[in-house]
């Protein structure tokens, strides 16, 4: 057939037609679906399915239009039509590149898509948050108590790769396909289950799910005492290695822990619940005295006592320095009881880690998180303070590889983003410090690092125009963070005309470690080593990371002998002498020190 009888045929068969209204048709059922499916939380293959059976209707509606004769005694097949093969050629290729785009070309299909084999450790499992159905919406700390501890037994079993807490959480009443939150955690096997509690008497029903297919390879239902619930976790724990132990190579150990009192331990959940949430604190620190006032033998209680003292400075509004003294002895007293009872505990180590820095013992810090990361490789919240001790101690480059090994590790840690913004900043890496803001304000939108990390970057490179649309957007979007800035900004580029006679009650209303940036880039040392010096232990370890993470004014002011008497007072030279110095500083004899850097390039 020649090419103009060919599309003189197409035409009269109103194959264009057809074509045309089938495109048309699909299209709008695509956008349809796109909109529906997720509406009845539909996993994302079965939109993917459906697009794909719309690509491979097309050319199936041609060949049709093309075989069939529309006459006016109905549909007939006209088997005198010529040129066929030509046409379903085309139709075969069509659907070729239809199964190709959906097998290769997809972007969700190169990470790994629900329906393929996913890139993970086989050895990988994810505990999600376990379903309470007491009934009591109060009794959630139990359930979710529940979860975390078994997560931490897991985490104890060798050669199995465990989920942190933060990111499992991230589904905690969400539903969906288990082989779609697989994908999503990188994970081959899920563990969920769900917590009746009645009084003294509890069930739990717990089984382990194969991301691959879905299929449950182990469920059990569990009615014990509450006086026995370790036991009950550490069996759980022993049941799931034993139904992983083909692909583990080894028989999962765990090692049996004494009975709780039960009063405790429903003591220590709440105080680990509020801990978590980062909302009252001090009820945490209650209930946690609480804990251990009834089980004096309970390392974990002590341990997650001294590290809510700890946190608790980070959570309280006008802090004062003879507060944080008290905060830091409850906090180092806990941590005392934990190393004299559970000295090889991972939560044991980072308690003890944050005593060393608090007291200005930066190396023996270091030696503590790092003991405790060899404990547990999973647990995050020692590895985001390794982080920030590594940025205070300006081996930043070192920082900023933790920190994203962390958020790598527990990509919903909102902290570990703030440690990925800090270091990111030190060294000017404007995307990676726009990322952080960027997840940070996603995970958190409350998090004040996140509304003023562009903010705090431009002061910190004195960026006045930037610095200035920075604090516009936060006057915009979050008012009340915005008025200590508002003062402090002018005031720290010298800004003419500009009313002192409040300036130290902004500061005072200044959250955290922020008024800090405002005296380096007015390069006020009096002021910011005062401001410092009120602050307590725990600021007074960034001063040195203040400093060097600003320039020009940051770097000048570590060539001023007042800056080097505070960086002696705060023990950084002590850190230096054994570790290495940063760029830029080095001894002179074996009491001084200089750090000579030049403000262009920071060396």
């Amino acid at each position: 057939m020649k090419i103009d009888n060919f599309f003189t045929e197409l035409k009269r068969r109103k194959v264009f037609k057809v074509g045309a209204a089938y495109l048309i048709v699909a299209w709008l059922a695509v956008q349809a679906a796109s909109i529906g499916f997720p509406a009845f939380d539909a996993p994302p293959w079965a939109l993917r399915i459906f697009i794909l059976i719309a690509l491979l209707g097309f050319p199936i509606a041609v060949v049709m239009a093309w075989v069939f004769d529309i006459t006016r005694e109905g549909v007939k097949l006209d088997v005198g039509a010529s040129g066929g093969k030509g046409l379903f050629a085309v139709a075969a290729l069509l659907i070729v590149l239809a199964l190709g785009w959906y097998f290769y070309g997809q972007p969700s299909f190169r990470k790994g898509d629900v329906a393929t084999p996913i890139i993970a450790d086989p050895n990988s499992i994810a505990v999600l948050p376990f379903a309470n159905i007491s009934g009591k919406p109060e009794q959630d700390y139990f359930s979710d108590g529940m979860t975390e501890e078994l997560l931490n037994v897991l985490a104890k079993v060798p050669q199995l790769k465990v989920v942190a807490r933060t990111s499992v959480f991230q589904f905690k009443d969400k539903g969906g396909d288990i082989r779609e939150i697989g994908r999503k955690l990188g994970v081959t096997n899920i563990v969920e289950g769900s917590v009746r509690r009645d009084g003294p008497e509890v069930r739990i029903t717990a089984q382990l799910v194969r991301v691959a297919d879905g299929f449950h390879i182990w469920s059990e239902t569990y009615d014990r005492k509450l006086e026995s619930v370790f036991a009950l976790q550490d069996e759980i724990a022993r049941r799931i290695g034993a139904a992983l132990k083909s692909s583990l190579g080894v028989a999962a150990t765990v090692p049996a822990r004494a009975p709780i009192d039960p009063q405790a331990y429903d003591e220590y959940l709440k105080g680990r619940a509020l801990l978590r949430k980062r909302t009252d604190l001090p009820s945490a620190i209650a209930h946690l005295k609480a804990a251990v006032a009834k089980a004096p033998e309970f390392a974990a209680g002590w341990s997650s006592l001294s590290l809510t003292y700890e946190v608790s400075f980070w959570y309280t509004e006008r802090m004062t320095a003879a507060f944080q003294a008290d905060l830091l002895a409850g906090e180092s007293a806990a941590a005392e009881r934990a190393a004299a009872l559970e000295p090889n505990a991972a939560a044991t180590e980072h308690a003890v880690g944050n005593v060393a820095r608090a007291q200005y013992h930066y190396a023996d810090a270091e030696r503590h998180y790092l003991r405790a990361m060899q404990i547990d490789p999973g647990y995050p919240d020692v590895r985001e303070d390794y982080a920030e001790l590594l940025y205070e101690i300006g081996r930043v480059e070192d920082s900023a590889l933790a920190a994203q090994q962390l958020v790598k590790l527990d990509p919903y840690f909102v902290v570990g983003w703030v440690r990925v913004r800090d270091a990111a900043a030190a060294l000017d890496r404007r995307e990676e410090v726009e990322e952080a803001v960027h997840q940070m304000r996603a995970i958190n939108p409350d998090i004040t690092a996140g509304k003023l990390g562009l903010l705090q970057y431009a002061v910190a490179y004195h960026r006045a125009d930037e610095a200035r649309a920075a604090l516009a957007e936060v006057e915009t979007r979050w008012p009340k963070d915005a008025a200590f800035a508002r003062h402090l900004l002018p005031w720290a580029f010298g800004d003419p005309g500009i009313d002192i006679r409040n300036l130290r009650a902004e500061i005072a209303d200044s959250p955290g470690n922020d008024a800090s940036g405002y005296f380096v880039a007015r390069q006020d040392i009096d002021g910011y080593n005062a401001d410092i010096e009120s602050r307590g232990a725990i600021l007074q370890a960034y001063y040195f990371a203040n400093l060097y993470s600003s320039k020009p004014a940051g770097h000048a002011m570590l060539r001023d002998p007042r800056v080097k008497t505070m960086l002696m007072r705060y023990g950084f030279p002590a850190y230096w002498r054994e570790k290495g110095w940063p760029a830029g500083c080095r001894p002179l004899g074996d009491t001084d020190f200089e750090c000579e850097l030049n403000s262009a390039d920071g060396k």
